[in-house]
């Protein structure tokens, strides 16, 4: 569900009537320049539309309609999952590969269950399929910059780097010349370094992501049918939780 306030601040018509009210009262005041009295009159009355605003939204029942609207499931494109995972199999490290098989397989699994525990129409169904796909999308992207990050340091040879940082060590031919390369060598590694703590932490999330998703699907499972799913919702609330901080990431 989505709080008064945001489903208020979200709906365009007011943001339109805010700009008529502002509008309204800015050119009444220029025009009548009216004493210090009939202003606060009049500025307390465009603040009090403003206040009424979500009152109207509710009477009318168009406030309820957009906090319990059923968020919208975009799937993924198989072209774009296709392209990702021959990525992925290029890479000489299987896990990123055999993470986006996981994250298929259980998103697969989450679905299949929630179809045999609730109505695909509920309010619930649709959170809890969204919330899912929601963590399943910013896996996708994880792995994409994991791809991306491999590629970018795939041609940095690191036996070569050390061999070279060990044969200078025992030049002592040019010093300056020698430094210099020294240098640069190093800020090839240290390259390599970086990208690799990004490789990392992005697998770290995804593997969080993958066991958020199992604890969602077996307390669902384990729900009667008909009962209020109290365990599922506390695995929901922290894969909701998971989906927030994967947009925080992404920011």
């Amino acid at each position: 569900m989505t709080s008064w306030w945001k489903a208020t601040a979200t709906y365009p018509p007011t943001w339109a009537a805010a700009v008529i009210v502002g509008a309204a009262t800015w050119g009444l005041l220029a025009w009548l320049d009216p004493p210090v009295g009939l202003t606060i009159v009049l500025i307390g009355l465009a603040v009090g539309s403003i206040v009424a605003w979500p009152l109207t939204m509710t009477t009318t029942g168009k406030l309820a309609e957009l906090q319990f609207a059923i968020p919208r499931v975009e799937e993924v494109d198989p072209a774009e999952l296709a392209a990702l995972a021959a990525e992925l199999a290029r890479l000489d490290d299987t896990q990123p590969a055999e993470q986006l098989a996981a994250l298929q397989q259980k998103r697969g699994s989450l679905i299949a269950v929630l179809e045999h525990r609730l109505d695909s129409g509920e309010l619930t169904y649709s959170r809890y399929l969204a919330t899912s796909q929601q963590v399943y999308n910013s896996a996708l992207d994880n792995l994409h910059e994991v791809a991306v990050a491999s590629e970018s340091i795939s041609s940095i040879d690191e036996q070569y780097v050390q061999r070279r940082l060990s044969e200078l060590a025992d030049d002592h031919s040019d010093a300056e010349s020698a430094d210099r390369e020294r240098t640069t060598l190093e800020r090839r590694l240290a390259l390599r370094d970086t990208q690799r703590r990004k490789i990392a932490r992005l697998m770290a999330q995804n593997e969080a992501a993958l066991t958020s998703l199992d604890r969602t699907t077996t307390a669902l499972a384990d729900v009667p049918i008909g009962k209020r799913p109290e365990d599922a919702d506390a695995a929901m609330a922290a894969l909701e939780e998971l989906a927030d901080r994967a947009g925080q990431y992404a920011d």
